[in-house]
């Protein structure tokens, strides 16, 4: 996942990785963190929800100004968002992602 935009150009990656190992990035620093067997349990199956399937490839408001832009890849697909239109499945991914990323 990939947070970008918003008033300050924040620009944030987020790799959830087989191994359990999350790999974050933010400002040039990058940091590892590992999952425990249940975190990791609970992010491979929102990244399994049969609902994401169905989720818009670009889901944005033209209209909205710094908001910010989420990129996800997962199996073969990638989906852009500003969480500008609910979309449960995508939501509860990214919810539980953002948790992971460095916070300032």
């Amino acid at each position: 996942m990939t947070v970008s935009g918003g008033f300050a150009g924040v620009n944030r990656q987020l790799v959830l990785r087989g191994d359990g190992t999350v790999r974050t990035t933010d400002r040039g620093r990058s940091a590892v963190r590992r999952t425990t067997p249940a975190q990791f349990t609970s992010l491979r199956t929102l990244l399994g929800d049969p609902a994401l399937a169905d989720v818009p490839a670009f889901s944005l408001d033209g209209g909205a100004a710094d908001r910010f832009r989420y990129t996800l890849q997962f199996d073969d697909r990638a989906v852009t968002t500003d969480r500008s239109s609910h979309v449960p499945a995508l939501d509860a991914l990214i919810d539980a992602l953002e948790k992971w990323l460095p916070t300032d």
